[in-house]
């Protein structure tokens, strides 16, 4: 369990960079030559971003049943 938390919120941290640098190029003058490409990486980090969140609430509510369980 410990690895996939762990291993999300890696994947998450790097999402959040990726849509940072994305939302940075688009909003850039210079991604008026590719704004296709610019927002497709957008909505790219955001899916990433969307999946491990989803990752990483599912990872902690399973820790969370096996230790009610144990307790």
């Amino acid at each position: 369990m410990v690895s996939a938390v762990s291993t999300s919120s890696a994947g998450l941290s790097a999402a959040m960079q990726r849509f940072d640098g994305a939302a940075s190029r688009v909003a850039s003058p210079q991604s008026a030559a590719e704004p296709v490409t610019a927002v497709t990486e957008l909505a790219s980090a955001s899916l990433g971003v969307s999946i491990n969140t989803a990752v990483l609430k599912s990872s902690i509510e399973s820790e969370k049943r096996v230790l009610d369980i144990l307790v």
